[in-house]
């Protein structure tokens, strides 16, 4: 409710600034057609306008707290709802009553229409290109609707009056005012609570008997005039099709004699331009302190990067000191082309040592190296055991020969952070063309000894997996996480990283708050939520399923 109230709030400011404009420097000047166009655009831009949430990024103190970022992160957004109320509250009753409103008037609008074609079938139709004529002795005054031109039996075609009146209505078929009057129908009736809309409307069918005042007039102005006088007294039978005579007859009049040019004709239709701009600025630009109404997870699953997800502080070396080096981000650093890009440039890059080909040594190397936010590799080094005879130095040799990846982003900038990318060595069956071996990244190592029962990995060949993927994933904290009320009253938002240990027969142990808490029960929540989880496919490391621990990130976030 208090959305609608605010949406419906800013519609009203916005139509009545733009008509406030319209009604000092525009109204009963001679230029109509600018005047019409300006009436409609300044109904849709008053209805657009306050639906617009243009982010404007205010700058922010970088966080410091740093986690071992793995690889790509997925992002579910979901609109935080609160538990709903069964009681009926004033907020209910005020939707009814609107919605009832609304309904009645545009049931109105229905009738109105059906109306005219029972009309039309109980009639005399001619059809005279462009439009058809319709006679019954039922119609009172003349008056047109889309291509039909309602004519009554009292008023004369032959005569100099009658034919005023024709060219009259041929204008408003000519110009299709009816779709205009159709649509300010439509608007006045979904935002009926809205005073200017109504005026517009008024205004915007004055402007255009104005218009097909002057056209049909020609020299005869006089003549028109005393025609609209005689006939000033009969009523209109449909609210939004054109009549003859509509009234003020004063102001047509008044517009039907002005000759004069009003100074400065042209200044005053381009200043709409800044007023326009303003009203836009103000309504359609806000804040980006925060996302709008949604709740954010994100997690950390890829088939390329083996997960590291142990929470460590990082200590950058001279050329990063002056910045933070990140390790969850919103959007990753990736390879340029992507991770077949990357897979084929190591492919095609790593040379298999001779000494390691000679002892027949292969293994997995575990290079970890920060992408700074101009994307440049940088403090490359190796991260846990090295297989030996070469294979590790080759491994950095080839990281740090990369060409510059794109960096990643937070909240919409870039900045650096710290990557890990694991590199199998493994000894092919044959040899190539020039003698050297292949690297091959798939194929499986020679069988290790099993694992200990009670060994935490924190790098495994295959991370452990929500069942289902990341869509189960995703769609199970949909489903579970609830916004919880005293963090909504408070105002608290921010990410929550939950740390948790999945055993090798997927349990989910030793489940915990990493990092600032952040109160109101969001960590409760994040909490409960995957202590709820069922089981996850474990780890895989040597073709065994290990325990390993994982990190997920949960977004709460609040809309403004």
């Amino acid at each position: 409710m208090n959305l609608l109230l605010t949406y419906i709030a800013k519609v009203i400011i916005c139509s009545a600034v733009l008509y406030g404009y319209y009604y000092i420097a525009l109204r009963n000047n001679r230029f109509h057609q600018w005047n019409r166009y300006y009436l409609v655009l300044i109904t849709v831009i008053s209805l657009l306008t306050p639906l617009l949430r243009i982010p404007l990024p205010i700058p922010q103190e970088e966080p410091s707290t740093m986690m071992s970022y793995t690889s790509r992160m997925i992002t579910l957004r979901e609109s935080v709802i609160p538990p709903a109320n069964p009681a009926i509250t004033t907020g209910t009753i005020m939707n009814a009553v609107y919605t009832l409103v609304m309904a009645l008037l545009l049931l109105r609008i229905l009738v109105s229409i059906f109306n005219i074609r029972q009309l039309i079938r109980r009639s005399q139709v001619q059809e005279v290109p462009p439009y058809k004529f319709v006679e019954n002795q039922e119609i009172k005054a003349p008056f047109s609707f889309f291509s039909y031109i309602f004519w009554d039996q009292h008023t004369s075609l032959q005569t100099a009056e009658g034919q005023q009146i024709l060219k009259h209505e041929l204008v408003h078929l000519q110009e299709k005012h009816s779709a205009d009057k159709l649509f300010m129908e439509i608007v006045t009736a979904i935002y009926w609570i809205n005073p200017i809309f109504h005026i517009i409307k008024r205004e915007l069918a004055l402007v255009h008997e104005f218009m097909a005042d002057k056209k049909a007039a020609g020299e005869e102005v006089a003549g028109y005039a005393q025609t609209i006088l005689q006939m000033a007294f009969h009523s209109k039978q449909f609210s939004f099709t054109n009549d003859f005579f509509h009234p003020p007859i004063k102001r047509r009049i008044l517009m039907l004699t002005q000759f004069h040019t009003p100074r400065f004709s042209y200044l005053r239709r381009i200043l709409v331009l800044p007023v326009a701009t303003g009203i836009f600025c103000s309504l359609a630009f806000v804040a980006d302190k925060r996302p709008s109404a949604i709740r954010t997870l994100n997690t950390t699953i890829s088939e390329a990067a083996v997960m590291d997800t142990t929470p460590r502080k990082i200590t950058p070396k001279k050329e990063t000191a002056s910045e933070p080096v990140f390790t969850f981000v919103e959007q990753p650093p990736v390879f340029k082309g992507g991770e077949d890009s990357l897979n084929s440039y190591l492919t095609r890059t790593l040379k298999y040592p001779k000494e390691a080909v000679a002892k027949k040594i292969s293994g997995a190397v575990f290079v970890q190296f920060v992408v700074d936010k101009k994307g440049n590799i940088s403090n490359a080094k190796l991260v846990g055991r090295d297989p030996g005879a070469g294979i590790a130095q080759e491994a950095l040799r080839v990281v740090n020969a990369m060409p510059r990846w794109v960096p990643g982003k937070q909240d919409g900038k870039p900045v650096s952070v710290q990557f890990n990318l694991p590199i199998r060595f493994s000894l092919g069956d044959s040899k190539s063309a020039t003698g050297k071996q292949h690297i091959e990244f798939t194929p499986p190592p020679p069988p290790p000894p099993s694992p200990g029962p009670t060994e935490i990995f924190t790098f495994v060949e295959q991370p452990p997996t929500f069942r289902g993927g990341e869509a189960a994933l995703t769609k199970y904290l949909s489903s579970n996480i609830k916004y919880p009320r005293g963090a909504q009253e408070q105002g608290i938002s921010g990410t929550v990283f939950v740390q948790f240990i999945v055993m090798d027969d997927g349990n989910l142990r030793d489940i915990h708050i990493v990092g600032t808490q952040k109160g109101g029960g969001l960590d409760d929540e994040a909490i409960r939520v995957v202590k709820a989880m069922p089981k996850w496919n474990p780890g895989i490391q040597n073709k065994h399923a290990v325990n390993t621990e994982f990190n997920l990130p949960i977004r709460f976030t609040l809309q403004e």
